[in-house]
């Protein structure tokens, strides 16, 4: 199996434009964005890198000729997005594509019952996971890759309960829990060479990181780069799944971001899974006192 031609589906979002910047520049594809004809984005693409309008609610109709000669799809829209995934599989799948990578890109394993028990969206995610395996089995040709990364580790500081003006930093436990979390570039590099390596990485989870650390580790970084000691608040995990569950039952948008935190935080070590996949991929190490830096000046 060799992929040529891919296309991306949610290029404007938080996490597109580091898959796309990872897929142009391996300079192995050919990049074609899908996007809505009413999206008022204003984003500019890599040279080379060719946009096809659809009408918004992407018909199969139109799916299927836009996917004529393609290879492969990326998918970084919002992972609820169920039925929009299943249809861009079913179109794929009519259009001869032969790998699909859904939205399953995210914090914590969409596999663990105990995620999709705390946070609705990882029920989404294994329903389009499900469907495309499905898929696979029916149609050989087809295939499919869930990248499991962690949290974005420099999309958002709020979403870790760090607070850099305040110089504040929330700490779950004893703060010396081990996970995995990625750059959006290096998601892009993962990405990318898991459409250079097909068979190796055919109808299965790949788990990989920009680097392993705790809570305490981080805490250290970010007051080496300033400078200064920060205001620690700690928490029992226990407790604090406890009172954010039932504010998220209770429609609290925000309490459900602190409990994907949490999943992320003391449940996503993937060095100790079977999947895990950075020697595979080719992706080295981050250093987190250069991404921490980075992230101190440009906020």
């Amino acid at each position: 199996m060799s992929i040529k031609n891919v296309v991306l589906v949610g290029a404007d979002g938080n996490l597109g434009p580091g898959v796309l910047n990872g897929l142009v520049g391996t300079g192995s594809f050919n990049v074609t964005v899908f996007k809505r004809k009413s999206s008022k984005s204003k984003s500019s693409y890599p040279e080379g890198v060719q946009v096809k309008l659809l009408s918004d609610d992407f018909p199969i109709d139109e799916l299927v000729p836009a996917l004529e000669n393609q290879d492969a799809i990326v998918s970084t829209v919002y992972g609820a997005q169920v039925d929009l995934q299943k249809r861009l599989a079913d179109a794929a799948i009519k259009a001869g594509v032969k790998r699909f990578i859904p939205s399953d890109f995210g914090s914590c394993d969409s596999q663990s019952k105990r995620a999709m028990e705390l946070a609705p969206i990882y029920i989404a995610k294994s329903k389009v996971r499900d469907y495309l395996e499905k898929l696979a089995t029916e149609n050989p040709r087809f295939s499919w890759t869930s990248l499991v990364c962690g949290h974005f580790f420099d999309w958002d500081l709020g979403f870790f309960h760090i607070n850099l003006q305040a110089k504040s930093f929330e700490i779950l436990d004893d703060g010396e829990v081990y996970w995995s979390t990625s750059t959006f570039a290096q998601i892009g590099k993962a990405t990318a060479a898991i459409l250079q390596k097909p068979e190796e990485t055919k109808n299965r989870f790949v788990y990989i990181q920009s680097f392993r650390i705790n809570q305490n580790q981080l805490l250290k970084a970010f007051e080496k780069e300033t400078g200064q000691s920060w205001n620690v608040k700690k928490y029992d995990s226990s407790e604090y799944v406890k009172e954010r569950k039932a504010k998220a039952d209770g429609g609290e948008k925000s309490a459900v971001e602190d409990l994907v935190w949490v999943l992320g935080t003391l449940e996503a070590d993937w060095e100790a899974r079977d999947g895990y996949a950075n020697d595979l991929l080719g992706l080295q190490q981050e250093n987190l006192d250069d991404v921490v830096a980075r992230i101190v000046k440009s906020n």
